[in-house]
């Protein structure tokens, strides 16, 4: 096992140890996480650059769901059923 020291600005140190963010296991999670998806990325990107996975805007708000491209206003009503 290796040991590593990384600095940090105080209040994000701060937000992610309250958050449990900085225990040796979540950091393993979260590196790998992020090298399966910086892989798979270049994967595609070799495939066809235009398959090229890119991040959304850093103002645009990220939802879990697949009804991320619902308004404020729709996010409070329930999605539409189909019968």
């Amino acid at each position: 096992m290796a040991t590593i020291q990384i600095s940090l600005p105080r209040e994000l140190a701060e937000e992610a140890a309250t958050l449990g963010l900085l225990k040796s296991q979540v950091v393993a999670e979260l590196l790998r996480d992020e090298i399966r998806r910086r892989t798979f990325s270049e994967l595609f990107a070799q495939a066809d650059p235009g398959l090229k996975l890119s991040e959304p805007p850093a103002d645009e708000p990220q939802h879990p769901d697949r009804r991320s491209n619902r308004t404020p206003r729709q996010m409070h009503r329930p999605p539409k059923t189909w019968t």
